[in-house]
């Protein structure tokens, strides 16, 4: 058991173009994030690697970019993405795995930790990455466990989950309402939308993202009209407490008119940092397993379960709830297995309680072919595990009931759409 008087937190942004690393100490007020340079807000570190020529020797992120212009040797970029794919990549002749690659950066960059912390003490490490899929969890899995942080918690969100977490870490006149969040980076604005219906309980929060281009060779003038265009896209007929300006795309003061607009009734904020701070927060809780008011807000992304799911059983002489999964989690790691004695016939109900105020459903799970037997001399084993984001699958197995009743060890198989009303196969 740690000791959470001393212990350390930590939030690692990854994207395929940088890096960048929030941590909070246990009686700070707020959370820290590493500067490139001492006393300038220089938080992204680049995704790449520089390896030299003939010799095994390798430089990360703006070492990378430095020794590039005086040795001998190759630049990799695009680490995320080449890890994501799976192919060998070629460095100076010789073929590498990118996820060694990767794992090389993320090793040399949380390394850059211990000259500001004990290493011992970091209890929780949180990735966010901008989407998080099957296949960027497994490569995280993978890479994760090759960086020599035993003592730590390791867990990965999204973008949409980091928003969320530093939203509701942030005065709550900031989230009154709707906020806004503009990404900017490579000709591309990500534009996050965080929003609250505040009717259903518990409280239900959303983060809406949408696309836009906005090219690198336009004018200033140009695109100070084409954001001006989305601003207006994305906030008009909607009450928005405050706005946020991250990535590289904002420097300057090309958005004059944009900002004049954005900042008409609103708050506005520029920065860097939101990503890795919002996974620092959210980690932080994962630790320390915190509950307040905030906590009653449960964020429903794409990666998360949109239902309650459970059943009726009998304890004692009452009938209580028992849960199988838990709206609110991610949907890839929702799973559950629990034996129950089935009290008669043939099948057993459960119950599926939409996060979103929808009504709820009472789907009847009947195991055709299962033999007959007295009341209360069956026990079966049922499996819970989502297969997608939407889709339930139940395995249930005879286990039978000691000597007298054998199991058959018969599997029945079942899936659920939890959104689609009806939608029971085999």
């Amino acid at each position: 058991m740690f000791e959470f008087n001393k212990s350390v937190i930590v939030g690692y942004d990854l994207s395929n173009e940088y890096s960048q690393i929030s941590y909070y100490t246990a009686g700070d007020e707020l959370a820290k994030t590493i500067s490139l340079k001492d006393g300038e807000e220089q938080y992204c570190n680049p995704l790449c690697l520089f390896k030299r020529s003939e010799v095994n020797q390798w430089y990360v992120g703006t070492d990378a970019l430095a020794y590039k212009e005086v040795e001998e040797g190759e630049l990799v970029w695009q680490l995320w993405d080449r890890a994501l794919i799976g192919e060998p990549v070629t460095v100076v002749g010789e073929q590498f795995d990118p996820l060694a690659l990767l794992t090389l950066y993320i090793r040399r960059t949380l390394n850059s930790l211990t000259n500001l912390v004990n290493k011992n003490d970091i209890v929780g490490i949180m990735f966010t990455i901008p989407e998080l899929t099957v296949r960027a969890i497994e490569v995280l899995e993978v890479v994760t466990s090759s960086i020599d942080f035993k003592s730590a918690k390791i867990s990965f969100m999204g973008r949409e989950e980091s928003i969320f977490n530093y939203m509701i870490n942030q005065p709550e006149e900031l989230w009154k309402h709707d906020v806004v969040v503009y990404d900017y980076n490579d000709g591309k604005i990500n534009c996050y939308n965080f929003r609250l219906n505040r009717i259903t309980r518990p409280v239900v929060s959303f983060v809406d993202k949408q696309e836009y281009k906005l090219n690198k060779e336009y004018t200033d003038d140009e695109k100070d009209n084409k954001f001006l265009d989305i601003v207006h896209e994305t906030v008009d007929g909607h009450i928005v407490s405050c706005a946020y300006l991250l990535g590289d795309g904002f420097t300057g003061d090309w958005c004059r008119d944009s900002l004049k607009e954005l900042c008409r009734n609103r708050r506005s904020f520029r920065g860097n940092n939101l990503y890795s701070r919002g996974a620092c927060y959210a980690m932080q809780d994962r630790v320390k397993g915190v509950k307040n008011e905030n906590r009653k807000i449960v964020f429903l992304g794409s990666d998360k379960l949109k239902a309650n799911v459970g059943m009726s059983v009998i304890r004692g002489r009452e009938e209580s709830y028992f849960a199988l999964l838990d709206g609110g989690e991610n949907w890839f790691d929702s799973k559950k297995s629990v034996d129950v004695i089935l009290d008669k016939g043939n099948s057993f109900t459960v119950t599926i309680t939409p996060l979103d105020g929808r009504g709820v459903r009472h789907i009847e799970i009947v195991l055709d072919g299962l033999k007959e037997h007295e009341p209360k001399t069956v026990r079966l084993r049922i499996e819970v595990l989502m297969e997608s984001e939407d889709v339930m699958r139940l395995n249930v197995t005879d286990l039978g009931f000691g000597d007298f009743f054998p199991a058959s060890n018969q599997l029945f198989t079942r899936t659920i759409s939890l959104t689609v009303t009806g939608g029971e196969s085999e």
